[in-house]
């Protein structure tokens, strides 16, 4: 059943979420002077420019220059941050104009009980590359690989910068906001293209990339509840339905009234 409003329109046709309806509650941030994670502030803010640094849930979060990430994780190792849990990008492309770098470090060191947790995070403009952390943390090594898979970052001094997650030969970045939902025409051919050859493209037919897409017919992907077959069998016929036998609520369809949209309405 389709819901409608009070002038009889289909609300559910259309995204009407905006901003105006609700807007996230920010999580707040203290201030790290007079926390357990001043003197690691006093450390790194010695010899480089802090830009900005706040406690956010826990976690000491310092904002540096990019130039400076390299040293600054050498000195943030050596005070016993020697566990990289995360390292990615996150695309403020639209709105700022540059991708946000971020490196979460934990340590395990009993001197830092009350100081586990830091994020450093810096900012990267388009077609800039930054330094790669490998040589101080090992496992960096695939985070960055992914980093670049999914964004398309250089990071300079990476021993085998390549893709980790999509095929070599893939075209685009699929983390990009800008890439598109149901992949790019190059997306949409790609195994056709690779296994058979571009002059199979009228005879195949691109991917099928709709989500939305059911296939009553496809006991492959789909269940059909009350005509279940073997994994990979399709049926041969629908069975009547027992009208005296309906659940309650639950409207009986008749197959042959089926047919098959062009596209979602």
């Amino acid at each position: 059943m389709v819901r409608q409003n009070k002038i009889g329109l289909d609300i559910q046709k259309k995204a009407y979420h905006t901003d105006k309806f609700y807007q996230p509650k920010l999580t707040s941030k203290t201030s790290i002077i007079g926390s357990p994670y001043e003197v690691i502030y006093n450390h790194l803010s010695y010899e480089y420019h802090i830009c900005d640094s706040y406690i956010e849930l826990g976690t000491a979060v310092f904002w540096i220059q990019k130039t400076d990430l390299l040293p600054i994780m050498k000195i943030l190792k050596k005070l016993g941050y020697e566990v990289l849990n995360e390292m990615s990008a996150i695309d403020m492309l639209e709105l700022k104009g540059e991708f946000e770098m971020f490196y979460q470090l934990l340590s395990c060191n009993v001197n830092n009980s009350e100081k586990r947790r830091i994020r450093v995070k810096c900012i990267l403009k388009p077609n800039e590359s930054i330094d790669s952390i490998v040589t101080e943390f090992r496992c960096a090594i695939w985070s960055e690989r992914e980093t670049f898979d999914m964004f398309g970052i250089i990071f300079s001094g990476h021993p085998h910068l390549t893709r980790l997650l999509m095929p070599q030969d893939w075209v685009g970045y699929p983390l990009l906001k800008s890439y598109p939902l149901k992949g790019d025409e190059h997306a949409s051919w790609y195994e056709v293209d690779k296994i058979f050859g571009k002059e199979y493209r009228q005879i195949i037919g691109p991917e099928q990339r709709d989500s939305a897409r059911v296939d009553e017919k496809d006991t492959f992907n789909f269940t059909r509840i009350g005509h279940e077959t073997q994994k990979g069998m399709q049926t041969q016929s629908v069975l009547n339905s027992n009208k005296s036998s309906k659940a309650l609520f639950v409207k009986n369809l008749d197959p042959s009234k089926a047919k098959v949209l062009k596209e979602r309405r």
